[in-house]
């Protein structure tokens, strides 16, 4: 089998799942116009329970954050996160369970679940946020959506709004006081006071090199001296000295002391946890799902209804 007979194959195969589907969409038509009342029973059915499920007191929100990961890698914070998204039960070990981790008491955790942690992806490579990949497609060996090292998407739902910042609190708190992360940020937190201090003594340095050369010219010259956009003008000479290079330095130290500011713990939230005011199960969500789920049931049982003459006669077969 060549490649073009390869590709017919293939072709054909798709035709044919697409006239099944096509023909199956068609029998279930005919049968909810047969067996209605049938379809329509399991339907409202459906749609009721679902909105008993989505009432007011047992609607999810989830709560997120982007949170500053200063030191750690994203696989470390990871591997410290698991234990929270997935908990050992109390009767299993009562030392891993997640009231124990969190140092939050059973009503404080009443309706909270689905803690999860997510990449944060720059697509633009210029280290700003681009998304957050709630699918986590991406991998780390992908060159085209990079995974931030420095950020990182915490979630988690609950049902009790009131309490969601105790237990983001206590979320933060859980990271912040792990070993593990605390031996990173240390040695990151001495690496960044570093860097700022040596680009600070860069810019002082080169302003008193262009001080120095100013003040050495001798008292006519620094009467005739004066600035430029791009350094000093002396007589008809205009001199660009370090000026370029002291901007530069000067932006370089405040990005490193804009990194130096969120550097105060291992993960620092960058905002406030927000509260997505759309719950995961909403009354409209859930009865659309009903809908097509009580659909297919209802056809279901319409089906077995029409041919029970038939299924009582097979099950009657020795």
């Amino acid at each position: 089998m060549n490649f073009f007979d390869l590709c017919v194959t293939f072709c054909r195969a798709i035709g044919r799942g697409i006239k099944a589907v096509g023909k199956l969409l068609a029998q279930m038509i005919r049968i909810t116009y047969r067996q209605w009342w049938i379809v329509l029973i399991v339907i409202v059915a459906a749609i009721v329970l679902a909105n008993v499920y989505a009432r007011k007191e047992n609607r999810a929100y989830k709560v997120e954050t982007i949170a500053v990961l200063n030191g750690p890698t994203l696989e470390l914070t990871e591997q410290v996160y698991r234990p929270l998204s997935q908990p050992l039960s109390a009767e299993l070990s009562e030392t891993r369970n997640l009231s124990a981790l969190l140092q939050l008491s059973g009503e404080d955790l009443d309706g909270v679940s689905g803690f999860d942690l997510f990449p944060v992806i720059d697509c633009k490579h210029d280290s700003t946020m681009d998304y957050v990949d709630y699918r986590k497609s991406s991998s780390s060996s992908d060159t085209t959506n990079i995974r931030m090292p420095n950020r990182v998407c915490l979630q988690f739902r609950t049902k009790n709004i009131e309490k969601a910042p105790v237990v983001a609190n206590a979320l933060i708190a859980y990271l912040n006081n792990n070993p593990s992360m605390q031996c990173a940020f240390e040695h990151k937190r001495v690496i960044a006071e570093r860097k700022a201090k040596f680009a600070k003594d860069q810019v002082e340095k080169l302003d008193s090199l262009t001080t120095a050369f100013y003040f050495q010219q001798g008292q006519g010259n620094q009467a005739q001296a004066g600035m430029w956009e791009k350094g000093v003008v002396l007589g008809r000479r205009e001199i660009k000295l370090f000026t370029g290079a002291i901007y530069n330095e000067i932006d370089r130290y405040t990005k490193l002391d804009y990194d130096l500011m969120y550097c105060t713990a291992p993960v620092v939230p960058q905002n406030d946890f927000f509260i997505n005011p759309h719950a995961v199960n909403s009354p409209v969500k859930m009865s659309v799902i009903a809908l097509f789920i009580g659909w297919i049931i209802g056809c279901i049982i319409a089906a077995i209804v029409e041919q029970r003459k038939r299924i009582y006669e097979w099950l009657n077969k020795r």
